[in-house]
């Protein structure tokens, strides 16, 4: 059986995509808000190996971890995951030993009960749903494409997308650590994985670079790669 190979959306796609970019973002701004996750640095958190930490970090910090970071996290002695950004096929196992508190789940559509979640923020819920085409949404919103044809996928990493969220959301202080272009594997599991996504999101962090400042990362490599500046105090160490 051949496998059907998606092609990337064309500039007049993206716009479709991105046309409710405004409220959507305000709706998961409030939702944050009420979780306690605005108005704070955020420090999101990858899964490549030796991932670089700050120190000390800024007040207030809020961890966002992505996908499984929290594994990582945890082995540097971190505090566990303020933010999560999960699937919805993760498994119990996947996480099993980790604190999460407030989870980003990224799904296929969005449901009457998941949608309450996340528009009434009185509600204080746990965990919000983000469907697919809005991930997209928060991408092309902030970076103005999903960077299709620029390797072999059609939209950069979760990772991306969730500094493209932060972004999107106001969040005024993002420092990312454990993203890498340059390496395989991952810091909870060492065994050779050849990494995705590598093209798409190199153009993307580059525009990231270029657009907002308030993006640091503490990743020599990444910064010397995309232009992400490095966070000072790593940068003075």
């Amino acid at each position: 059986m051949t496998e059907t190979v998606r092609q990337p959306f064309n500039a007049d796609e993206e716009q479709v995509i991105a046309r409710d970019f405004a409220p959507l973002s305000a709706r998961h701004a409030a939702w944050l808000g009420a979780r306690g996750l605005t108005d704070r640095p955020w420090f999101i958190l990858g899964s490549a190996p030796d991932p670089h930490v700050p120190d000390p970090f800024p007040p207030r910090t809020a961890h966002v971890h992505v996908k499984y970071a929290g594994h990582a996290a945890r082995q540097h002695g971190l505090p566990s995951g303020d933010l999560t950004f999960l699937l919805t096929k993760t498994k119990p196992e996947e996480i099993a030993g980790l604190s999460v508190d407030s989870i980003l789940r990224l799904c296929k559509r969005q449901s009457l009960l998941t949608r309450l979640r996340r528009d009434l923020p009185f509600l204080k819920a746990r965990e919000c749903a983000l469907t697919d085409r809005e991930r997209d949404a928060f991408i092309i919103g902030t970076l103005g494409t999903l960077f299709g044809g620029s390797g072999d996928e059609i939209r950069p990493s979760n990772g991306v997308a969730l500094i493209a969220y932060a972004i999107a959301v106001g969040i005024p202080q993002i420092i990312v650590a454990g993203i890498s272009l340059d390496s395989d594997g991952y810091a909870y599991d060492r065994s050779a994985r050849t990494r995705r996504h590598l093209a798409e999101d190199r153009a993307a962090l580059a525009v990231v670079a270029e657009r907002y400042p308030q993006v640091t990362t503490t990743e020599p490599s990444l910064s010397r790669i995309t232009g992400l500046p490095l966070m000072a105090s790593v940068a003075a160490g």
